[in-house]
């Protein structure tokens, strides 16, 4: 074996048979102090006992009297250096290791000396007490013990990100929160050398979420803030008789109920589902429009209409708008209600065609003699028309929905001048030919995302979308997104990186709801 090995692992079992030795005597002094002169100087405590060279260590104890000149710290026979002193504590500087790798420390005051203390070199134990909240890359202290004084054997980890150091004393790291990444919330945790502090819980002060912002499946999510002043949130019936959510913020949301009872819901197609609904707010009645359908019954299926006097129901529903095989189109689910310069329309289709077609005042029909338009191609379904700054904005998805972990699902949109079109994408191409611009693709944390909701500005003038989507983690549903959705200098909308945030700035929203 190569001696200086050798050498460094019969150090180490010294150490350790040291170190098993103190515990043993756990904190006992050599000169037990209720022996003898109760004038001398004693110590009671050393903190840390085991500290490498350079760290400070805390001596406390009695009559080390008031002339700082006449004290030394003995370390065996190095004298240590004293950084602070006051009656009955003393800060000293641990001086060099000494073979054995322990030393008794003692005091000498004139000519008087102290009980004797075992003391161990090494790398201190931490252990993390309580840790401060912080705003993104501002400083977080981290309290506790055992961090030593030496930033160069000290590391603090976010979540296993190493963090920069502004300060490390024996019971303080004071590090720089760390840019804001895949969580809100990190692990932190304090290496000295080898050694491993507890694990404690870090938050950030910011205003922030992280999705999905709903872990359970919502898929196709409509919402509408109503006269109370609260987002109510409903989806495609993965929860029976399809759910509704409540929320003030867009991020924090509670289910309050289901917008039908088993005895209440639409029965117009047999054992049909209740999918992708569209909620409104008409002439002081909030409407739900809603598809009914089963897998393959594309002739078969429809869209419906309910109402209810509160967001919460009970919702009354007033059977079919239409079916597929009475309107002549092929799969008609999906609907999109418009009012568009005092009058009303529905937008409407899944792969076979996106529609158009005028409806009555109330909303409750399709209006006398009106006639479909088809508005955009083949590839898409779930449309939501935005008008913005003189344009109409079509969000639209296409792919699969429904395929767990291989879903495909993207966000698209194209634009028109137009309510009844002709829709391009940014490159010019008309959307009746299958032209599209891509809004949200996949990342590694979720796929299939898409089927977005009605736009909804916060009271910082931010637009927001919310949208389901599957995580790579857990493919077994799909869960509630939100993102903000920014624009670009043409007028094109986007959000940040092109796929779904995972931890980001929320909306603001300042009205305190009760």
């Amino acid at each position: 074996m190569d001696k200086k090995i050798k050498k460094s692992v019969l150090n180490g079992v010294g150490s350790l048979f040291i170190s098993l030795l103190f515990l043993g005597c756990s904190d006992k002094k050599i000169d037990d102090l209720s022996v003898g002169d109760s004038s001398k100087p004693g110590i009671r405590a050393v903190v840390p006992r085991t500290a490498l060279p350079g760290n400070h260590v805390i001596i406390s104890g009695v009559n080390f009297g008031d002339d700082r000149s006449k004290i030394k710290v003995m370390f065996g026979d190095q004298a240590a250096e004293i950084v602070n002193y006051s009656p009955g504590r003393i800060e000293a500087i641990v001086p060099a290791q000494t073979e054995a790798g322990y030393a008794k420390i003692k005091l000498e005051v004139g000519e008087e000396q102290s009980n004797q203390y075992y003391f161990t070199f090494g790398f201190t134990q931490p252990s993390i007490d309580s840790l401060t909240r912080a705003y993104i890359g501002d400083p977080v202290d981290i309290m506790g013990s055992g961090f030593g004084n030496l930033e160069e054997n000290t590391t603090v980890t976010f979540d296993g990100d190493t963090a920069d150091l502004l300060l490390v004393t024996d019971t303080l790291v004071r590090a720089l929160s760390p840019q804001l990444g895949e969580s809100i919330a990190m692990d932190v945790r304090v290496d000295v050398g080898p050694n491993q502090s507890n694990v404690r819980r870090f938050s950030y002060l910011d205003n922030l979420y992280s999705n999905p912002v709903v872990a359970q499946s919502l898929p196709d999510p409509t919402l509408i803030k109503a006269e109370d002043g609260f987002f109510y949130l409903y989806a495609t019936e993965d929860i029976r008789n399809t759910p509704i959510m409540k929320s003030s913020d867009l991020v924090n949301w509670e289910r309050v109920g289901t917008a039908f009872t088993d005895a209440t819901r639409p029965t117009f197609e047999p054992n049909g589902g209740l999918w992708a609904p569209d909620a409104r707010y008409i002439n002081g009645k909030y409407v739900l429009y809603y598809s009914m359908s089963v897998w393959g019954g594309e002739w078969s299926c429809g869209i419906g209409v309910a109402t209810a006097s509160n967001p919460t129901g009970p919702f009354t529903d007033h059977g079919p708008l239409f079916r597929s095989n009475e309107v002549g189109v092929q799969n008609s689910i999906d609907p999109c209600f418009i009012e568009d310069n005092g009058r009303n329309y529905m937008m409407w289709g899944s792969f076979r065609g996106i529609y158009l077609i005028e409806m009555s005042e109330d909303g409750l029909s399709v209006k006398e003699g009106a006639e479909k338009q088809q508005v955009a191609g083949t590839y898409f379904e779930g449309v939501y028309i935005h008008k913005k700054d003189g344009y109409y904005y079509m969000f639209a998805s296409i792919g699969s929905c429904c395929a767990g972990i291989n879903s495909t699902y993207q966000l698209v949109v194209g634009r028109s001048t137009s309510l009844a079109g002709p829709y391009y994408n940014r490159s010019g191409f008309n959307m009746m030919n299958n032209g599209r611009t891509l809004v949200i693709d996949r990342n590694d944390s979720f796929v299939g995302n898409g089927h977005c909701s009605q736009i909804v500005q916060d009271d910082a003038g931010k637009d927001w979308i919310l949208y389901h989507g599957v995580r790579t983690s857990d493919p077994s549903g799909r869960v509630l997104m939100l993102d903000q959705i920014k624009w670009d200098q043409d007028g094109w909308p986007y959000v940040e990186g092109g796929s779904p945030s995972r931890a980001t700035y929320a909306p603001v929203f300042n009205a305190v709801l009760n």
